[in-house]
């Protein structure tokens, strides 16, 4: 049989070392070590991680891996020094508790105590979650025992006088959404409510935040005749609803009765100090039937702080009049009495009470963890205007605080710090699990425990329209870093492999050898990130690890490549991957947030072709020599392996002996030496140092098949 070529001159097939080497296609490799395949016909060099900005550093005291780094987009400023643009900006909290933001261009801390306090003793380290929505970022503590809060820095604004004081900005919030406190009141055992309501008194200037007075009178009121409970309650920013608090003695004692034909009349002085806090925009008055156990709170006053009051949701608001004094606003009632009468009377009662307003009773036993320190969640996300949370610190049925780790609680509509005790799914009970990650994807929810994976249908508006889509063993995380969006769709990693969520779950990983990938992948320490300017996927095995290994996967050719954090990466411990702009960061432990620069770098390779029998596994054959079209080897060698043997050098001692050291574009000779040109197979490997201008378009085989005429 005369000499024939063979050539190799793809490559996008990347990394299989699942199948014999024999076996795979000719697109494939035996190896592939810190290279990019996902051109067809040419191999270069993967590309490194490099400083995002000299001036993009943090305190990474207490660095924690796989955690700390969050992005979101901002419209107002943080309440720190420094002008922050419109747009995306990092958020990291070290393992302190230390909150960064960044601010032009830098990552400065929003405020001087640690948000987040470490607890004492033990692990002491933060695991910070985050989530944010109209425009608030709120974080909690992922160790749940820690003594630490969720904070909230929401977006406040207020314009209009006697406001302008409160500039447009991101405010901590702290506190939580407490309802009223009987302080909060000025005792209205003197009432004038009476002459409130004949126009004669600008009203009273409160001592301290409010002065709320009540009476009962008239003759034609649509009132049933009881003695009714009087509840009141703040409204926070983003119409977020207080509990309601009752027990207030300093308005009328608490409660009001009302006899046949008599409605409430009531009358709201306001201190201008209280006006002027940033996070609560409001409040409410609600009376409920103490005769009637299944009477809900009816509305009877709502009163926004800019807005002015008003008696129904549907009606406009009354604005506010100024008391005697530049220190006090009182109630207006302009649209059914003459200006300046201050007091309301309500004839009959209203449509709006507590639970149509916010969507669940005024009986819940807690509705936020923010401001409480026994409350956390270990996982967080923001779905079809919900903001869901899992594994939580939180109140159970019977009222007692515990943790619950197949918990999800979830907020009503667009009230993004509000979380019901009532408003929860229990996920897999009592199967020795929980949760930890919860993602979002074409209005489903990912519910990530370490062994299973359940899907849960989230396109209904009404949580009773929601149900559990698909339930997967060995498709959970055990790390919350271990879930990516891409292009590609949610892509998540375990020990089993890497998993895709499109239109169907598919394995991406199919190519990789399941020892192979157990050997690089710490589950409960591994992250992945998507790169969005070559539609790769990056997977580092260990976090924690300065010499951790890990895969690239591009999205095109589907192919997978395995990478060495020497050469690619960081050689620190390294937070999660966020994608910010078109950039893939991290912030590794030497406090430098990194970039992913894809352009190809100065490199360490490793490739090995499959093993070429020319299809003819039995015969015999002879190898003569090898061309290699490539440019800027620098250091890189070729070697060769017969018959499944390790590549080594089997060529002639030349000139250029094995080495891949030519600088321009052009096809080089490498003749192998006759004493190791005899066998049924060969492989080759091309390994070593290269240059960033590195390519390698085809390898060609000359060789005979003995015995073949």
């Amino acid at each position: 049989m005369p000499k024939v070529s063979v050539a190799l001159n793809r490559f996008d097939g990347g990394l299989n070392n699942r199948d014999s080497a024999r076996d795979i296609g000719d697109q494939f490799l035996a190896e592939a070590t810190n290279v990019d395949v996902s051109s067809v016909g040419r191999i270069r060099a993967l590309g490194e991680f490099t400083n995002l900005s000299s001036s993009m550093t943090s305190d990474v005291t207490n660095h924690q891996p796989a955690y700390g780094l969050f992005k979101m987009n901002v419209d107002s400023r943080p309440e720190a020094s420094g002008t922050t643009t419109t747009g995306e900006h990092l958020v990291y909290t070290n393992g302190n508790g230390e909150v960064y933001i960044e601010q032009s261009g830098a990552l400065a801390t929003f405020n001087s105590a640690d948000l987040l306090p470490a607890p004492t003793g033990g692990d002491s380290t933060v695991r910070p979650v985050y989530y944010y929505a109209d425009g608030g970022l709120r974080i909690s503590d992922a160790r749940l025992t820690n003594t630490s809060k969720t904070i909230a820095l929401q977006r406040m604004v207020r314009t209009a006088a006697p406001y302008a004081s409160l500039t447009q900005r991101m405010e901590l919030v702290n506190g939580g959404f407490a309802g009223p406190l009987d302080a909060d009141f000025d005792d209205s055992s003197t009432n004038d409510c009476v002459a409130a309501a004949s126009g004669a008194e600008a009203g009273q200037d409160p001592t301290s935040d409010f002065l709320v007075q009540t009476i009962a009178s008239g003759t034609d009121g649509l009132w049933p005749a009881s003695t009714y409970a009087i509840g009141a309650t703040y409204v926070y920013y983003g119409g977020q609803e207080s509990l309601i608090s009752t027990g207030l003695d300093n308005i009328s004692g608490g409660t009001i009765t009302l006899t046949d034909g008599q409605f409430p009349n009531i009358s709201v002085s306001i201190n201008d100090g209280q006006v002027k806090l940033p996070e609560i925009q409001g409040m409410r008055i609600y009376l409920r039937d103490i005769n009637n156990p299944d009477d809900e709170f009816t509305m009877l006053l709502d009163i926004d702080f800019e807005q002015g009051s008003r008696i129904s949701l549907a009606d406009e608001f009354d604005a506010l009049s100024d008391g005697a004094s530049d220190s006090y606003f009182v109630t207006n009632d302009t649209k059914n009495r003459a200006t300046g009468v201050r007091a309301y009377a309500i004839k009959q009662p209203g449509l709006d009470t507590y639970a149509t307003i916010n969507g669940y009773l005024s009986d819940e036993k807690e509705i936020s963890f923010n401001g409480n320190s026994d409350y956390g969640y270990k996982t967080a996300v923001v779905a079809n205007q919900r903001a869901f949370v899992a594994n939580v610190d939180y109140k159970d049925s019977k009222g007692e605080t515990k943790v619950m780790g197949d918990r999800i609680q979830y907020t009503p509509v667009r009230k993004y710090d509000l979380f019901p005790q009532s408003f929860y799914l229990d996920i897999g009970t009592n199967d020795g699990d929980e949760i930890i990650k919860l993602a979002e994807f074409q209005d489903k929810l990912f519910v990530y425990k370490k062994e299973k994976l359940f899907v849960i249908n989230i396109s209904s508006g009404s949580d009773a329209g929601w149900y559990v889509e698909a339930e997967l063993e060995n498709r959970g995380v055990q790390s919350p870093a271990a879930v990516a969006k891409t292009d590609a769709g949610l892509v998540w990693v375990n020990e089993h492999g890497m998993f895709s969520y499109g239109n169907s779950i598919a394995k991406l990983s199919t190519t990789i050898d399941d020892d192979a990938w157990q050997t690089v992948i710490a589950p409960t320490t591994c992250v992945v990130g998507f790169v969005p300017k070559k539609n790769q996927i990056i997977v580092v095995g260990d976090a924690s690890a300065t010499d951790s290994s890990g895969y690239l996967y591009d999205i095109q050719t589907q192919s997978m490549v395995n990478i060495n954090t020497t050469h690619v990466l960081e050689g620190d411990a390294i937070s999660n991957f966020v994608t910010f702009g078109e950039e893939l960061v991290c912030l590794p432990d030497g406090g430098t947030v990194k970039r992913y620069n894809p352009d190809p770098a100065a490199q360490t390779i490793d490739i090995k072709t499959k093993e070429i029998d020319f299809d003819l596994p039995s015969v015999d054959k002879r190898f003569y020599s090898v061309y290699a079209t490539y440019e800027d080897g620098n250091a890189a060698v070729l070697s060769a392996g017969i018959d499944g043997a390790s590549p080594s050098d089997i060529f002639l001692d030349d000139t250029n002996a094995n080495a891949l050291n030519a600088t321009s574009m052009g096809t080089e000779e490498f003749t192998i030496a006759s004493a190791n040109r005899g066998g049924k197979s060969i492989q080759l490997q091309v390994s070593g140092a290269v240059s960033s201008t590195f390519e390698l378009q085809d390898l060609s085989l000359i060789l005979r098949a003995k015995g073949q005429r």
